[in-house]
């Protein structure tokens, strides 16, 4: 359990990311997909994990942009978000 005492927090961010994904609100699906942890399997060939993942993609790459032509202060790359990106590449 972890320390609020919700026994499984990665499968409720799964389902909530789901949820979010039906409602188009991909910023907030792919948030909570990231939270999911390995309950967020980007090898299930879904129309759902290839959304996210292409949504994943643009984010990192728009982050990567931003950070390289310093454009922003504070710009960070979760690296949660860049594994995902870097085991789609491999």
């Amino acid at each position: 359990m972890d320390e609020d005492g919700f026994p499984q927090p990665a499968l409720a961010a799964s389902v909530g990311s789901k949820v979010f994904y039906h409602l188009e609100e991909y910023d907030d699906a792919l948030r909570l997909a990231l939270e999911a942890g390995d309950k967020f399997d980007i090898m299930h060939e879904t129309k759902y994990v290839q959304t996210l993942v292409h949504k994943a993609i643009d984010s990192y790459t728009e982050r990567r942009v931003a950070i390289h032509e310093k454009k922003q202060e504070g710009v960070e790359i979760d690296p949660r978000m860049e594994a995902i990106v870097n085991r789609k590449f491999e």
